[in-house]
């Protein structure tokens, strides 16, 4: 029965990736007619509902703790899995900031790329120049942006340093900062971290081998940017992600 449903959901996933790769091939050229603003508001209606459909076939669920600021467009969330960004991405309109290597990803790659992910090379000054003054024009266009200041993924055990570069855009946009706190529970705990040298369709399988995932999306208070500068917001953002995770600087493991 486990296989089966696994076979099923890969399916499933398949089908809806083919309908991701049609819509914003067939779909999203045609809107910009209608003008950008509500060329944006369809393509954002049409990735959250992509994002709800592949939380439903992998059996995800998620429980919602606070409530985002709408004054704080820059959201900033501890990173464990790929699955983060469908966990996130399905609960309000975003633009996603990601590294590179994503790009080259099998389907979500070419969903990333089409659907206006910003892409981040590491060590790359030039490149992050550039990408921050991307932000910060989106942060002064209303754009809420979704960032893993901790520059890879981890185990989820702990929550990594924040890298402040990244959070001079909104200095420079005189916008507020979300912090976004992210965990797994159950036997998802241990396989949803994607980390190290892990290839994605090997690990995409096996969480379509779990019956079913929770997902503990906390959001913090945010945090007022003009007071502090870069290195400050960075830490308190994190201190908030740790708090709303757990007790100390270990979060707990959840199982």
């Amino acid at each position: 029965m486990p296989r089966f449903r696994q076979a099923y959901r890969a399916v499933l996933v398949t089908a809806a990736c083919l309908g991701g790769m049609a819509a914003v091939v067939l779909l999203f050229p045609p809107l910009r007619a209608l003008g950008e603003s509500r060329a944006q508001c369809l393509r954002d209606r049409v990735q959250m509902a992509w994002f709800r459909t592949l939380l439903l076939i992998l059996g995800v669920h998620v429980e919602r703790r606070g409530r985002w600021n709408p004054d704080a467009p820059l959201w900033v969330a501890n990173h464990i899995s790929w699955l983060d960004i469908v966990v996130i991405g399905a609960q309000a309109p975003l633009t996603f900031i990601s590294k590179q290597d994503v790009a080259g990803w099998p389907v979500f790659g070419f969903l990333a790329r089409r659907t206006g992910t910003l892409f981040l090379r590491r060590g790359d000054r030039e490149d992050t120049q550039r990408l921050g003054e991307r932000m910060t024009w989106l942060l002064r266009q209303k754009r809420t942006l979704l960032l893993f200041p901790e520059g890879t993924s981890s185990s989820g055990e702990t929550v990594l340093r924040f890298h402040p570069r990244l959070f001079q855009p909104a200095k420079r946009a005189g916008v507020a900062v979300q912090p976004v706190a992210l965990a797994y529970r159950g036997d998802a705990g241990k396989i949803a971290p994607f980390v190290g040298e892990a290839a994605f369709l090997p690990h995409l399988l096996r969480m379509l081998g779990i019956p079913r995932t929770v997902a503990e999306l906390s959001f913090g208070l945010a945090i007022d940017s003009e007071h502090l500068n870069r290195d400050e917001l960075a830490h308190a953002a994190r201190q908030t992600v740790v708090g709303c995770l757990g007790k100390g600087e270990t979060r707990r493991q959840v199982a």
